[in-house]
């Protein structure tokens, strides 16, 4: 459901599955995984929360194993010669291996590369993705399972030419033209236009001179809204500082808890946000920050440059606008401060330009389609 913060993923996913509505979704819903109140699985749902959100790594990790047997069971029973298979990520993907060798053509979105994710946060950068792939085989949800999509997909599509560029660099074997760069966009642009002001705000009115600082992403270390936080003691201007997102995943909770000790009054936790909440609150942002340690695109950042706000990011794949080194206080804190001395810009909503997601998508399936070999 669109209550759970499960990143941008989940976006690109409902998004494409509004655009195409005849395609044959296969979800942990509708295999029986899920039920209205959650989770079915005894061995994956926690004792207190039934949610996906709030696995830790090895509840994650049977759920996609199970997920995987679920997938790949319902698209044998399908002729390879008559469908593709587009796969939403990696880990939670059906098993590549197995369709492969079965001749189904399999398109791959990936939205990040778990082996660059688990050198990055579990190796803590020790170990580069390249040379992690030639040694390392455990855990073979992150390696044997990546390996087996670059291997077995007929195409794997990215938002990112940096990702391509880790890709070819850990597989070298993997045909360049295998890898189709494909950035997402705002995919949520519509909702955003649709609003007159003050609309979604929900009791949360700002000021006119009200300067605000926004971000936007799930609570887990991973997003660094602690460097923000931190910044902010180096930024005695007076402003308001909207933190949107819930906690997620592994430590997402104890994540939240330290969060709330960094803050100081003029930071406000909003929680979860969507639709038209999402879009209003973005629209009266003066400055978007993305702290994030690693970024494969940045969906919201695109939302928020749609939204006509000025960026503050660190040097991930989805930077943009004032890009700086957010682990750095000092240099963040005086990027922020730049921002607040140059006043409110004027906001004026990005119209949606160029072929949409769904349309570029179309042309990469068809031409799929198209390839027998």
């Amino acid at each position: 459901p669109d209550t759970e913060p499960l990143g941008g993923g989940k976006a690109v996913a409902d998004y494409l599955c509004r655009e195409f509505p005849d395609w044959t979704v296969l979800s942990p819903r509708s295999l029986g995984m899920m039920s209205a109140e959650g989770l079915v699985s005894a061995r994956t749902r926690t004792r207190r929360s039934a949610s996906l959100h709030e696995l830790n790594e090895f509840q994650y990790a049977r759920f996609c194993r199970e997920f995987e047997r679920a997938t790949t069971a319902a698209i044998l029973q399908h002729d390879p010669a008559s469908c593709v298979v587009l796969t939403n990520d990696i880990s939670e993907g059906p098993d590549f291996a197995a369709l492969g060798r079965r001749g189904y053509r399999v398109v791959s979105i990936w939205h990040v590369d778990v082996v660059e994710y688990f050198t990055k946060f579990y190796l803590r950068d020790w170990v580069r993705p390249e040379t992690a792939v030639k040694f390392i085989r455990w855990p073979k949800l992150v390696f044997q399972k990546q390996r087996d999509c670059v291997r077995y997909a007929s195409r794997l599509v990215v938002p990112s030419a940096p990702m391509r560029e880790t890709i070819r660099r850990c597989y070298p074997w993997c045909p360049a033209e295998k890898i189709t760069v494909l950035p997402w966009g705002n995919i949520a642009v519509g909702q955003a236009s649709s609003l007159s002001a003050g609309e979604g705000m929900d009791g949360l009115e700002a000021h006119p001179t009200d300067f605000v600082i926004m971000t936007l992403s799930r609570l887990s270390p991973e997003k660094g809204i602690e460097r923000l936080l931190r910044a902010l003691r180096l930024v005695p201007e007076d402003v308001r500082v909207w933190i949107c997102g819930a906690p997620a995943y592994m430590g997402g909770r104890r994540y939240e808890r330290k969060l709330r000790q960094l803050a100081d009054d003029r930071v406000e936790f909003l929680g979860h946000v969507t639709g038209e909440r999402k879009a209003a609150l973005l629209r009266r942002a003066d400055l978007f920050v993305s702290p994030s340690r690693h970024e494969s695109y940045g969906l919201t950042i695109a939302e928020a440059q749609a939204a006509g706000c000025r960026i503050i990011s660190h040097g991930h794949y989805g930077a943009t606008g004032t890009v700086v080194d957010c682990a750095d206080p000092v240099a963040l804190a005086a990027a922020i401060r730049a921002a607040i001395a140059a006043g409110r810009p004027p906001k004026a909503p990005v119209a949606a330009g160029g072929p949409s997601l769904a349309g570029r998508l179309s042309e990469v399936l068809l031409a799929t389609d198209g390839n027998r070999e």
